[in-house]
C-alpha cells in the first residue's frame, strides 16, 4: 500500500473510487447509505446500548453518504473540465504534466475505456492511469510530459516490471516527446505499447474527427479494407466534418459507437478501388 493510501480514512478509501464511476452509481450509493442511516435506529430492539451504537452507525452512514456524493460531484466536474480542455486545445506542449495526464485520460475515455487516475506524487510504481475496456481487459499507462528529452530504456523497464504485480493485460507508455532506439528495441515483442508525441497527436486528431463523421462506401476490393485494431471488425472510410482535420478521411470501426477504433487513412488505402 502506498503512503498516500495508508494515510486515508476508511471513509475516503471507499468513497474516493466513486469519483471515477458514472455519476448515477454515486447517486444511488449515496441514497442507499442515507436511507440505511435513517432506518438504522429502528433495529435497536429496545436495548439502550444497541440504540447508542446504532445512533453512531447512523451518523457514520450519513457521513459516508455525504463523502460518496461529494466525490461523485468532484469526479463529474473533473471529467467535464477535462472534456472542455480536450476539445479546446491540441497544444500538448502548453499543458502541465498534470494536465497532460488528464488529457490522455480523456482521450482514452472517448475511445470507450473506463479511466481511473493513479498519478501524482505517490509511490504508484510509475502507473498514472488504469484503463478498462468493455471486455474487462485492463491496461496500465504511464505518461511522461517531456518537451526536450527522449524516453530511454530505464522508465520502460520500471513500468514493465510492475505489470505482473498490477495483474494487468498490458502496458502503454506515452510521451509528448520521442523514444530512444534502445527503448523501442526493448518494447518490441512485449505487451508494451509505445506512443510518442507525433503518434499521440495523430490518434487524438482521429478521435476528435470521429465525433461527427460521414461514412463513405466501403471499397469494392476487400483487401483495401483494414481490420479494426481494437475489435478486429472491418473498418469504414469516413470523412471528418469538424475539428482540425475537417475534410480529411480516416478509417473508423464499422461497429461504431459500440467500438470507437480508428486509424489514419494512408495514401495506399485511398488509392485502392
Amino acid at each position: 500500500m502506498s503512503p498516500s493510501r495508508s494515510r486515508k480514512s476508511i471513509v475516503e478509501l471507499y468513497a474516493e473510487p466513486f469519483a471515477d464511476l458514472p455519476p448515477l452509481a454515486g447517486i444511488i450509493a449515496g441514497v442507499v447509505l442515507g436511507v440505511a442511516g435513517w432506518i438504522a435506529p429502528l433495529f435497536s430492539g429496545g436495548s439502550a446500548t444497541t440504540a447508542i451504537w446504532l445512533q453512531f452507525g447512523r451518523w457514520f452512514l450519513w457521513l459516508f453518504a455525504f463523502a460518496v456524493l461529494a466525490y461523485t460531484g468532484v469526479g463529474a466536474w473533473r471529467r467535464a473540465s477535462d472534456g472542455r480542455t480536450f476539445d479546446s486545445t491540441d497544444d500538448l506542449a502548453g499543458l502541465t504534466w498534470r494536465q497532460f495526464e488528464r488529457y490522455v485520460g480523456e482521450f482514452y475515455r472517448r475511445r470507450g475505456f473506463t479511466v481511473t487516475p493513479r498519478g501524482g506524487a505517490v509511490s504508484d510504481g510509475g502507473v498514472d492511469l488504469n484503463l478498462t475496456d468493455a471486455s474487462g481487459e485492463r491496461l496500465i499507462v504511464q505518461c511522461k510530459h517531456w518537451r526536450n528529452r527522449h524516453v530511454g530504456v530505464r522508465p520502460l523497464r520500471e513500468l514493465w516490471g510492475v505489470l505482473s504485480d498490477e495483474r494487468a493485460n498490458g502496458a502503454i507508455f506515452i510521451t509528448s516527446d520521442t523514444f530512444t532506439p534502445d527503448a523501442i528495441a526493448f518494447a518490441a515483442g512485449k505487451r508494451l505499447e509505445l506512443i510518442d508525441g507525433p503518434k499521440l497527436r495523430t490518434m487524438i486528431a482521429a478521435v476528435k474527427g470521429s465525433g461527427a463523421a460521414e461514412a463513405a462506401p466501403v471499397p469494392a476490393d476487400p483487401a483495401g479494407v483494414p481490420q479494426c485494431p481494437r475489435c478486429g471488425s472491418p473498418m469504414v472510410l469516413r470523412t471528418a466534418t469538424r475539428g482540425a482535420n475537417a475534410g480529411k478521411q480516416f478509417w473508423g470501426c464499422s461497429t461504431y459507437p459500440a467500438c470507437k477504433g480508428t486509424q489514419p487513412a494512408t495514401a495506399t488505402t485511398l488509392s485502392r478501388p
